[in-house]
């Protein structure tokens, strides 16, 4: 599998959980820590797809409605 396929399918994880985590951390002072947490990670490891995952990652977060940090 490709470095992308994998990379989206972590990203399909945190978006899967994301809504929940949105419902559980209102407070943005909680949610974006624990939200870092995760999607650093994916970050750290995207190599040269960085920008892509973070692209990604801003489109969730935008569909999600997360609040500002």
């Amino acid at each position: 599998m490709n470095p992308r396929a994998e990379l989206q399918k972590a990203l399909n994880r945190i978006e899967g959980h994301l809504p929940r985590l949105l419902d559980e951390l209102p407070d943005p002072a909680d949610f974006w820590p624990a939200f870092a947490g995760e999607a650093d990670a994916i970050l750290e490891g995207a190599g040269q797809e960085h920008d892509w995952v973070a692209d990604k990652l801003e489109s969730m977060l935008a569909f999600h409605g997360a609040p500002a940090p």
